[in-house]
């Protein structure tokens, strides 16, 4: 192992070294803390955790941390699934810089829940017997800093650093004045990438459908005001993806869950899963909806999705079967009818995801080796850019996880495409980004995430997502 002071010192020139850009995502701070076998000295550090493709270090010793100078270094999430007789796999971050220590979470085949443990910490990540494990790793959030914390690891001059500081204080001080908010940039659908602009043309390709069939349903009692009409459909019981899906549907749930108390929203929740997973489930959740000219609709699929071979509409149809012995030819409904459905309700905005594939029917593939420091809630919010995403746009968004021929990629720690999409939606309603909210940008932005996703693995092969947003300011 190389000794850490020796390195460290041949470092001292990247000190208040300022980065090339500064990052307007969302971010999750974890404060970690080691001890260094090689020197004995204390280490502290805030990993700053964008993406698994955007993450950064501020580190420090003992020493450093009283002169407020500390090391820096990008780094970037690698997953290896080892094919050897203890079915272990590891996830680890290491950085661009050689020499920085790397992060390293290992787990069995079949225990791949979220990262809560501290990491092992490493130079060299193929000589196992050199790992040691971190003191703590524990998330924290911006309204638990200060200035005084900060100074820890960044310069007064640094835009980190004032990036920072105004990010805390948007935190510490939000209030519920509906009169501020962001402006959305009006979206018309319209695209220069050639994949989205023939999904926008797709629309006028689809032959006409038969509606899903009405049920009868009581009128809803008056809301005093907006009302988000969240429908998750999860194939939580099949028993390839199950797992995933379980997560998906957990974690969109507790998402919007969120979002629709921050903005004193009622909320009018439909699940479709586990024995109440089907198409007639489906259709009577849909048809059940009867939202007001201000509310929000959100509609989430996670399962299995397929194509038939001479199907016009770039969009999958959901795999809706209860059971192995259905067929899924005859126990679907495409997500392109969804989204027609629920966009003639009336609702101000109306929100359409599917994390499925969008290959032939019967071509599926198994789960896969992943995992991630996704973070179970988000504090680090700022809620003018969530009224303005919520509150303040009008209009429609279909997207879904794969092109044409394409399959979507999974984990049992959920599906790429849902989380990068609850990534990118905190990435626009960050406190720490001075841009405004874009619905248009937040799921292009998921759909690139997901597809480096699916690049991580030698097992897969990249999905690339497809969406039509249209949405304006109000």
């Amino acid at each position: 192992m190389i000794e850490m002071r020796q390195y460290f010192k041949s470092m001292l020139a990247l000190i208040f070294i300022i980065m090339a850009t500064v990052s307007a995502q969302a971010q999750t701070f974890y404060e970690l803390s080691f001890k260094a076998p090689a020197d004995n000295d204390e280490y502290v550090g805030l990993f700053i955790y964008t993406d698994e493709f955007h993450c950064k270090m501020r580190l420090a010793n003992s020493e450093m941390v009283k002169s407020n100078t500390c090391y820096m270094a990008n780094y970037t999430c690698h997953i290896e699934d080892k094919k050897d007789a203890d079915d272990v796999g590891i996830m680890y971050y290491e950085s661009s810089e050689e020499g920085m220590p790397i992060f390293i979470w290992a787990w069995e085949k079949e225990d791949m829940s979220d990262m809560s443990d501290t990491p092992f910490i490493a130079f060299d990540v193929n000589d196992t017997d050199s790992w040691f494990q971190a003191e703590s790793f524990q998330e924290i959030h911006l309204a638990d800093m200060d200035e005084e914390y900060i100074a820890q690891f960044y310069g007064p001059n640094e835009p980190e650093y004032k990036m920072m500081m105004s990010g805390i204080e948007v935190v510490k001080n939000q209030n519920g004045d509906e009169d501020e908010a962001y402006e959305v940039e009006e979206e018309d659908g319209e695209d220069e990438d050639d994949t989205e602009a023939e999904t926008d043309d797709a629309f006028d390709q689809i032959d006409d459908v038969a509606d899903v069939d009405e049920v009868d349903q009581p009128e809803p009692a008056p809301a005093k005001g907006p009302t988000m009409h969240l429908v998750i459909t999860a194939n939580t019981e099949v028993s390839d993806i199950g797992p995933a899906c379980e997560v998906d549907l957990k974690r969109a749930k507790s998402e919007f869950e969120g979002i629709a108390k921050q903005l004193g929203m009622r909320l009018n929740e439909q699940l479709v899963s586990g024995n109440n997973y089907g198409r007639q489930q489906v259709a009577k959740a849909v048809n059940a909806l009867k939202p007001g000219a201000d509310d929000v609709v959100v509609f989430i699929y996670s399962g299995h999705g397929f194509r038939f071979k001479d199907q016009k509409d770039f969009y999958p149809c959901m795999d809706l079967t209860a059971n192995s012995y259905e067929d899924a030819s005859e126990n679907y409904l495409a997500l392109s009818d969804i989204f027609k459905a629920l966009s003639k309700k009336g609702a101000r905005l109306c929100l359409v995801l599917s994390d499925c594939c969008n290959s032939e029917v019967d071509a599926t593939q198994p789960i896969v080796a992943n995992n991630a420091l996704f973070s179970r809630s988000n504090s680090n919010f700022d809620l003018k850019k969530m009224r303005s995403l919520f509150m303040k746009s009008k209009g429609n968004i279909i997207a879904t996880a794969a092109a044409p021929g394409e399959v979507s990629w999974c984990g049992t720690n959920g599906g790429f495409f849902l989380t990068s999409v609850i990534e990118s939606l905190r990435n626009q309603m960050s406190a720490l980004s001075k841009e405004a909210p874009s619905w248009n940008t937040l799921i292009k932005d998921a759909i690139d995430q997901a597809g480096k996703k699916s690049e991580q693995s030698q097992n897969t092969t990249r999905q690339n997502g497809i969406k039509y947003v249209k949405v304006k300011s109000i």
